[in-house]
Protein backbone atom coordinates (compact mmCIF):
# COMPACT_ATOMS: atom_id res chain seq x y z
CA UNK A 1 0.00 0.00 0.00
CA UNK A 2 1.36 3.41 -0.98
CA UNK A 3 1.60 5.68 2.05
CA UNK A 4 3.11 8.74 0.38
CA UNK A 5 1.76 10.89 -2.46
CA UNK A 6 4.85 10.69 -4.69
CA UNK A 7 2.94 8.76 -7.33
CA UNK A 8 0.53 11.64 -8.05
CA UNK A 9 0.72 12.90 -11.62
CA UNK A 10 0.82 16.65 -12.01
CA UNK A 11 -0.60 17.22 -15.47
CA UNK A 12 -2.80 20.03 -16.68
CA UNK A 13 -6.43 18.97 -16.42
CA UNK A 14 -7.58 16.57 -19.12
CA UNK A 15 -10.79 17.52 -20.88
CA UNK A 16 -13.87 15.63 -19.70
CA UNK A 17 -15.07 13.23 -22.38
CA UNK A 18 -18.32 13.58 -24.34
CA UNK A 19 -20.20 10.48 -25.56
CA UNK A 20 -18.97 9.73 -29.08
CA UNK A 21 -22.50 9.46 -30.44
CA UNK A 22 -23.04 13.13 -29.54
CA UNK A 23 -20.15 13.96 -31.85
CA UNK A 24 -21.52 12.00 -34.79
CA UNK A 25 -19.12 9.11 -34.19
CA UNK A 26 -19.24 5.46 -33.15
CA UNK A 27 -18.55 4.53 -29.55
CA UNK A 28 -15.41 2.81 -30.77
CA UNK A 29 -14.11 6.10 -32.22
CA UNK A 30 -11.96 6.94 -29.19
CA UNK A 31 -8.22 6.92 -28.61
CA UNK A 32 -6.26 4.05 -27.05
CA UNK A 33 -3.18 4.35 -24.85
CA UNK A 34 -1.32 1.02 -24.95
CA UNK A 35 1.27 0.17 -22.27
CA UNK A 36 3.53 -2.87 -22.18
CA UNK A 37 4.90 -3.29 -18.66
CA UNK A 38 7.45 -5.97 -19.58
CA UNK A 39 8.92 -3.89 -22.41
CA UNK A 40 8.54 -0.58 -20.57
CA UNK A 41 6.91 1.03 -23.60
CA UNK A 42 3.71 2.85 -24.49
CA UNK A 43 2.06 4.03 -27.70
CA UNK A 44 -1.07 5.79 -28.92
CA UNK A 45 -3.62 4.29 -31.34
CA UNK A 46 -7.25 4.39 -32.46
CA UNK A 47 -9.23 2.18 -30.09
CA UNK A 48 -10.02 -0.36 -32.81
CA UNK A 49 -6.31 -1.23 -33.02
CA UNK A 50 -7.00 -3.28 -29.89
CA UNK A 51 -8.27 -6.00 -32.23
CA UNK A 52 -4.74 -6.55 -33.54
CA UNK A 53 -3.24 -6.46 -30.04
CA UNK A 54 -5.34 -9.41 -28.83
CA UNK A 55 -4.56 -12.97 -29.89
CA UNK A 56 -6.57 -16.08 -30.56
CA UNK A 57 -7.03 -17.81 -27.20
CA UNK A 58 -6.98 -14.62 -25.15
CA UNK A 59 -9.94 -13.96 -22.85
CA UNK A 60 -11.60 -10.61 -22.17
CA UNK A 61 -13.56 -10.55 -18.90
CA UNK A 62 -16.24 -7.86 -18.72
CA UNK A 63 -18.43 -6.60 -15.88
CA UNK A 64 -22.06 -7.10 -16.92
CA UNK A 65 -23.47 -4.81 -14.22
CA UNK A 66 -25.50 -1.83 -15.43
CA UNK A 67 -25.99 1.50 -13.71
CA UNK A 68 -29.15 2.41 -11.79
CA UNK A 69 -30.46 5.87 -10.95
CA UNK A 70 -29.03 6.71 -7.54
CA UNK A 71 -28.82 10.51 -7.32
CA UNK A 72 -31.75 12.55 -5.95
CA UNK A 73 -32.47 16.05 -4.74
CA UNK A 74 -33.95 16.33 -1.26
CA UNK A 75 -34.58 18.86 1.47
CA UNK A 76 -32.72 18.96 4.77
CA UNK A 77 -35.09 18.46 7.69
CA UNK A 78 -38.00 20.87 7.65
CA UNK A 79 -35.98 23.61 5.91
CA UNK A 80 -35.84 24.57 2.25
CA UNK A 81 -32.15 23.73 1.97
CA UNK A 82 -31.82 21.71 -1.24
CA UNK A 83 -29.14 19.03 -1.29
CA UNK A 84 -28.14 16.42 -3.85
CA UNK A 85 -27.92 12.94 -2.33
CA UNK A 86 -25.98 10.10 -3.94
CA UNK A 87 -27.13 6.72 -2.67
CA UNK A 88 -24.99 3.59 -2.36
CA UNK A 89 -24.99 0.42 -0.29
CA UNK A 90 -23.07 -1.77 2.13
CA UNK A 91 -23.68 -5.28 3.46
CA UNK A 92 -26.22 -4.01 5.99
CA UNK A 93 -28.25 -1.49 4.00
CA UNK A 94 -28.01 1.91 2.36
CA UNK A 95 -25.34 4.60 2.55
CA UNK A 96 -25.47 8.18 1.29
CA UNK A 97 -23.15 10.95 0.20
CA UNK A 98 -24.47 14.49 0.68
CA UNK A 99 -23.15 16.75 -2.06
CA UNK A 100 -23.31 19.84 0.14
CA UNK A 101 -19.94 20.76 1.61
CA UNK A 102 -21.04 24.14 2.93
CA UNK A 103 -23.34 22.75 5.61
CA UNK A 104 -22.69 20.51 8.61
CA UNK A 105 -24.90 17.47 9.08
CA UNK A 106 -25.31 15.42 12.25
CA UNK A 107 -26.67 12.01 13.28
CA UNK A 108 -30.45 12.18 13.40
CA UNK A 109 -30.75 14.75 10.59
CA UNK A 110 -33.21 13.83 7.87
CA UNK A 111 -33.34 14.42 4.14
CA UNK A 112 -36.89 14.36 2.77
CA UNK A 113 -37.87 13.77 -0.84
CA UNK A 114 -40.77 15.03 -2.93
CA UNK A 115 -42.81 11.82 -2.66
CA UNK A 116 -42.79 11.92 1.15
CA UNK A 117 -40.05 9.36 1.72
CA UNK A 118 -36.97 10.36 3.69
CA UNK A 119 -33.63 9.10 4.96
CA UNK A 120 -32.21 9.58 8.45
CA UNK A 121 -28.48 9.96 8.99
CA UNK A 122 -27.12 7.40 11.49
CA UNK A 123 -23.34 7.75 11.54
CA UNK A 124 -20.35 8.40 9.32
CA UNK A 125 -18.61 5.39 7.86
CA UNK A 126 -15.50 4.60 9.87
CA UNK A 127 -13.12 4.52 6.89
CA UNK A 128 -14.57 7.15 4.59
CA UNK A 129 -16.15 9.96 6.57
CA UNK A 130 -18.06 11.73 3.80
CA UNK A 131 -20.38 8.72 3.48
CA UNK A 132 -23.24 8.21 5.93
CA UNK A 133 -25.04 5.09 7.04
CA UNK A 134 -28.74 5.86 6.74
CA UNK A 135 -32.15 4.42 7.50
CA UNK A 136 -34.94 4.70 4.94
CA UNK A 137 -38.53 5.55 5.89
CA UNK A 138 -40.11 3.63 3.01
CA UNK A 139 -37.71 1.64 0.80
CA UNK A 140 -40.34 0.89 -1.87
CA UNK A 141 -41.31 4.56 -2.22
CA UNK A 142 -37.66 5.60 -2.41
CA UNK A 143 -36.89 2.96 -5.05
CA UNK A 144 -39.87 4.14 -7.09
CA UNK A 145 -38.66 7.74 -6.85
CA UNK A 146 -35.14 6.78 -7.90
CA UNK A 147 -36.49 4.97 -10.95
CA UNK A 148 -38.95 7.69 -11.98
CA UNK A 149 -37.03 10.91 -11.32
CA UNK A 150 -33.53 10.08 -10.13
CA UNK A 151 -30.34 10.89 -12.00
CA UNK A 152 -27.30 8.77 -12.73
CA UNK A 153 -24.30 9.60 -10.58
CA UNK A 154 -21.77 11.48 -12.69
CA UNK A 155 -18.30 12.92 -12.29
CA UNK A 156 -18.30 16.69 -11.85
CA UNK A 157 -21.18 18.75 -10.57
CA UNK A 158 -21.45 20.71 -13.82
CA UNK A 159 -21.29 17.75 -16.20
CA UNK A 160 -24.26 17.27 -18.57
CA UNK A 161 -27.05 14.84 -17.76
CA UNK A 162 -27.43 12.21 -20.47
CA UNK A 163 -30.34 9.84 -21.26
CA UNK A 164 -30.31 6.22 -20.17
CA UNK A 165 -29.37 4.95 -23.64
CA UNK A 166 -25.93 6.54 -23.29
CA UNK A 167 -25.15 4.24 -20.33
CA UNK A 168 -26.28 1.00 -21.96
CA UNK A 169 -23.64 -1.33 -23.40
CA UNK A 170 -23.57 -4.58 -25.33
CA UNK A 171 -22.34 -6.42 -22.23
CA UNK A 172 -24.43 -5.01 -19.36
CA UNK A 173 -27.44 -7.02 -18.26
CA UNK A 174 -27.69 -7.03 -14.46
CA UNK A 175 -28.82 -3.81 -12.79
CA UNK A 176 -27.08 -2.76 -9.60
CA UNK A 177 -24.15 -0.36 -10.08
CA UNK A 178 -24.60 3.12 -8.64
CA UNK A 179 -21.55 4.43 -10.51
CA UNK A 180 -21.05 3.69 -14.20
CA UNK A 181 -18.87 0.65 -15.15
CA UNK A 182 -17.72 2.40 -18.30
CA UNK A 183 -14.68 0.48 -19.57
CA UNK A 184 -16.79 -1.70 -21.90
CA UNK A 185 -18.37 1.29 -23.62
CA UNK A 186 -16.16 1.30 -26.77
CA UNK A 187 -16.69 -2.44 -27.30
CA UNK A 188 -19.49 -2.16 -29.84
CA UNK A 189 -21.30 -5.18 -31.27
CA UNK A 190 -19.11 -4.78 -34.36
CA UNK A 191 -15.86 -4.86 -32.38
CA UNK A 192 -17.02 -7.82 -30.28
CA UNK A 193 -18.04 -9.73 -33.40
CA UNK A 194 -14.61 -9.27 -34.98
CA UNK A 195 -12.86 -10.33 -31.76
CA UNK A 196 -14.99 -13.48 -31.48
CA UNK A 197 -14.28 -14.42 -35.11
CA UNK A 198 -10.59 -13.98 -34.36
CA UNK A 199 -10.86 -16.48 -31.51
CA UNK A 200 -10.74 -14.06 -28.59
CA UNK A 201 -12.93 -15.29 -25.75
CA UNK A 202 -15.61 -13.08 -24.18
CA UNK A 203 -16.82 -13.69 -20.61
CA UNK A 204 -18.87 -11.73 -18.09
CA UNK A 205 -18.79 -11.48 -14.31
CA UNK A 206 -20.88 -9.24 -12.08
CA UNK A 207 -19.71 -6.62 -9.64
CA UNK A 208 -22.05 -3.77 -8.73
CA UNK A 209 -19.96 -0.60 -8.53
CA UNK A 210 -20.56 1.31 -5.30
CA UNK A 211 -19.92 4.93 -4.36
CA UNK A 212 -16.18 5.09 -4.66
CA UNK A 213 -14.66 8.02 -6.54
CA UNK A 214 -12.12 8.60 -3.80
CA UNK A 215 -9.78 11.57 -3.59
CA UNK A 216 -6.07 11.12 -2.84
CA UNK A 217 -6.51 12.37 0.72
CA UNK A 218 -9.11 9.65 1.32
CA UNK A 219 -7.35 6.56 0.01
CA UNK A 220 -3.85 7.18 1.36
CA UNK A 221 -3.20 4.80 4.27
CA UNK A 222 -6.33 2.78 3.42
CA UNK A 223 -6.40 -0.86 2.44
CA UNK A 224 -10.12 -1.42 1.81
CA UNK A 225 -12.79 0.13 -0.43
CA UNK A 226 -16.53 0.27 0.13
CA UNK A 227 -18.06 -3.21 -0.14
CA UNK A 228 -19.35 -4.27 -3.55
CA UNK A 229 -21.46 -7.29 -4.45
CA UNK A 230 -19.86 -9.72 -6.94
CA UNK A 231 -20.81 -12.95 -8.66
CA UNK A 232 -18.42 -15.22 -10.60
CA UNK A 233 -20.37 -18.08 -12.27
CA UNK A 234 -18.90 -21.59 -12.44
CA UNK A 235 -18.76 -21.59 -16.25
CA UNK A 236 -16.68 -18.41 -16.22
CA UNK A 237 -14.30 -19.87 -13.62
CA UNK A 238 -13.89 -22.93 -15.86
CA UNK A 239 -13.22 -20.70 -18.87
CA UNK A 240 -10.56 -18.80 -16.93
CA UNK A 241 -8.85 -22.10 -16.07
CA UNK A 242 -8.98 -23.45 -19.63
CA UNK A 243 -7.63 -20.15 -21.01
CA UNK A 244 -4.62 -20.39 -18.74
CA UNK A 245 -4.14 -24.09 -19.47
CA UNK A 246 -3.90 -23.20 -23.18
CA UNK A 247 -1.47 -20.30 -22.60
CA UNK A 248 -4.08 -17.64 -23.33
CA UNK A 249 -3.99 -14.24 -21.65
CA UNK A 250 -6.72 -13.16 -19.22
CA UNK A 251 -7.50 -9.45 -19.51
CA UNK A 252 -9.99 -7.64 -17.27
CA UNK A 253 -12.17 -5.01 -18.91
CA UNK A 254 -12.54 -2.40 -16.18
CA UNK A 255 -11.18 -2.02 -12.68
CA UNK A 256 -14.38 -3.52 -11.26
CA UNK A 257 -13.85 -6.77 -13.19
CA UNK A 258 -10.23 -6.82 -11.99
CA UNK A 259 -11.36 -6.50 -8.36
CA UNK A 260 -13.91 -9.28 -8.72
CA UNK A 261 -11.40 -11.66 -10.31
CA UNK A 262 -8.67 -10.88 -7.79
CA UNK A 263 -11.13 -11.50 -4.95
CA UNK A 264 -11.84 -15.09 -6.03
CA UNK A 265 -8.26 -16.02 -6.93
CA UNK A 266 -7.01 -18.69 -4.54
CA UNK A 267 -3.70 -20.55 -4.83
CA UNK A 268 -3.18 -19.18 -8.31
CA UNK A 269 -6.62 -20.22 -9.62
CA UNK A 270 -9.82 -18.26 -10.18
CA UNK A 271 -12.81 -19.84 -8.45
CA UNK A 272 -16.53 -19.30 -8.76
CA UNK A 273 -18.30 -17.52 -5.91
CA UNK A 274 -20.44 -14.58 -4.84
CA UNK A 275 -20.63 -12.17 -1.94
CA UNK A 276 -19.14 -8.81 -1.02
CA UNK A 277 -15.61 -7.61 -1.63
CA UNK A 278 -13.78 -4.54 -0.33
CA UNK A 279 -10.49 -5.44 -1.97
CA UNK A 280 -8.09 -2.54 -2.56
CA UNK A 281 -5.66 -3.28 -5.37
CA UNK A 282 -2.31 -1.45 -5.45
CA UNK A 283 1.18 -2.00 -6.84
CA UNK A 284 1.85 -4.79 -4.34
CA UNK A 285 -1.21 -6.85 -5.36
CA UNK A 286 -0.73 -9.99 -7.41
CA UNK A 287 -3.93 -10.06 -9.48
CA UNK A 288 -2.77 -12.95 -11.65
CA UNK A 289 -4.16 -11.05 -14.65
CA UNK A 290 -2.21 -10.48 -17.84
CA UNK A 291 -3.70 -7.08 -18.48
CA UNK A 292 -6.48 -4.59 -18.02
CA UNK A 293 -8.59 -2.35 -20.25
CA UNK A 294 -9.65 0.79 -18.41
CA UNK A 295 -10.69 4.36 -18.93
CA UNK A 296 -8.52 7.42 -18.40
CA UNK A 297 -9.34 8.80 -14.97
CA UNK A 298 -8.20 11.63 -12.75
CA UNK A 299 -4.61 10.76 -11.77
CA UNK A 300 -5.12 12.08 -8.24
CA UNK A 301 -7.71 9.39 -7.42
CA UNK A 302 -7.55 5.73 -6.41
CA UNK A 303 -7.78 4.64 -10.05
CA UNK A 304 -4.07 5.28 -10.57
CA UNK A 305 -3.22 3.24 -7.50
CA UNK A 306 -5.12 0.25 -8.89
CA UNK A 307 -3.51 0.29 -12.33
CA UNK A 308 -0.09 0.42 -10.67
CA UNK A 309 -0.63 -3.31 -10.08
CA UNK A 310 -0.22 -3.74 -13.85
CA UNK A 311 2.63 -1.36 -14.67
CA UNK A 312 5.35 0.60 -12.94
CA UNK A 313 4.27 4.04 -11.78
CA UNK A 314 7.03 5.75 -13.71
CA UNK A 315 5.73 4.16 -16.94
CA UNK A 316 2.17 5.20 -16.11
CA UNK A 317 3.35 8.72 -15.26
CA UNK A 318 5.13 9.13 -18.57
CA UNK A 319 2.30 7.67 -20.61
CA UNK A 320 -0.31 9.91 -18.97
CA UNK A 321 1.79 12.98 -19.69
CA UNK A 322 2.04 12.04 -23.36
CA UNK A 323 -1.67 11.16 -23.51
CA UNK A 324 -2.44 14.59 -22.12
CA UNK A 325 -0.31 16.20 -24.82
CA UNK A 326 -2.24 14.22 -27.45
CA UNK A 327 -5.59 15.50 -26.25
CA UNK A 328 -6.87 12.43 -24.45
CA UNK A 329 -10.19 12.82 -22.67
CA UNK A 330 -10.99 11.22 -19.35
CA UNK A 331 -13.83 10.02 -17.12
CA UNK A 332 -16.61 7.69 -18.18
CA UNK A 333 -16.99 9.02 -21.74
CA UNK A 334 -13.31 9.57 -22.41
CA UNK A 335 -10.51 7.59 -24.00
CA UNK A 336 -9.22 4.13 -23.08
CA UNK A 337 -5.99 2.48 -21.99
CA UNK A 338 -4.80 -1.10 -22.40
CA UNK A 339 -2.08 -2.26 -20.03
CA UNK A 340 -0.29 -5.57 -20.51
CA UNK A 341 1.36 -6.61 -17.27
CA UNK A 342 3.28 -9.51 -18.80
Amino acid sequence: MIEQPEYLIHTSEFSVGVPSEYLGKKRSDVKLLSLNSRMGTYSIHPFTDIIGMLHEGDLLVFNNSSIVRSSLFGYEGSSDRLVRVNLGYDEDGMIAELRDRKHMYYPGDTIRFLNGSFITLKEHLERYGRFWKVTVSDPLKLDRLRHESGDFIIYGENSPRYPESVYQTSIAGREGSVEYPSASRPFTDEVLSILKKKGVGIAAVTIHCNLGSLDASEFLHQDRLLPEYFDIPEDVASLLTSTRDNDGRVIAVGTSAARALTTVRKNGEYRSGSGFTSIFIDQDTDTGLDGIVTGMHDPTTSHLLLISAFADLSLIRGSYEVANEHGFHWHEFGDISLIFSS
